[in-house]
């Protein structure tokens, strides 16, 4: 569909459909400009070779060319916009796998379910995620009204907070797992 008067009226007029004549002209069309531009090459000796050799080398760039003049007039049609840049929001945030507070996270997270030769770090983060979100959706500070913030947290989550750790020792996974999932329902 192309706007009729040249794109200046709202009218949409169809447009005409390929027929099989137009087809092979452009073919025959296409052919034939890249047998000049062959012809003209060899004659100013740019293709440095026999004039049978440079002939078929002619006749080839033209069955190509030939070829992708009719695929590209059949199915551009179909054809959608593709957009190939990146909005400025998705350039602006990086991978995941290179933010440091990521790795961190892993790390730490690694850290405390798994060795027992290291302090705990996660509890904190999980203190702090879960004072944000009451904070943010419910307007209560965990710090300063312990009451009304455990009367919004699960059991789980508060059996959790109640319970920093002390030493190395390792924590379960399953717990912090509860915790996490309790924060999120918040």
């Amino acid at each position: 569909m192309i706007p009729a008067g040249g794109g200046q009226g709202t009218r949409l007029v169809a447009r005409r459909s390929s027929t099989r004549r137009d087809r092979f002209t452009r073919a025959i069309a296409s052919f034939l400009a890249t047998a000049v531009v062959g012809a003209v090459l060899w004659y100013i000796n740019v293709l440095r070779f026999d004039l049978t050799v440079a002939v078929v080398i002619a006749l080839l760039v033209g069955a190509v060319v030939t070829l992708l003049s009719w695929v590209m007039s059949e199915e551009s049609v179909r054809l959608k916009p593709a957009y190939w840049f990146a909005s400025m929001r998705e350039e602006s945030v990086r991978p995941a796998a290179l933010d440091y507070r990521m790795l961190r996270l892993r790390r730490d997270l690694r850290d405390a379910t798994e060795r027992s030769d290291r302090t705990d770090e996660i509890y904190s983060v999980i203190r702090s995620l879960a004072a944000e979100r009451l904070m943010a959706n419910h307007g209560i500070d965990l710090d300063a009204d312990p009451d009304g913030a455990a009367a919004m947290m699960h059991a789980d989550l508060i059996k959790y907070l109640s319970k920093p750790p002390t030493g190395t020792a390792k924590r379960s996974k399953r717990d912090i797992a509860r915790a996490l999932d309790r924060i999120e329902e918040l």
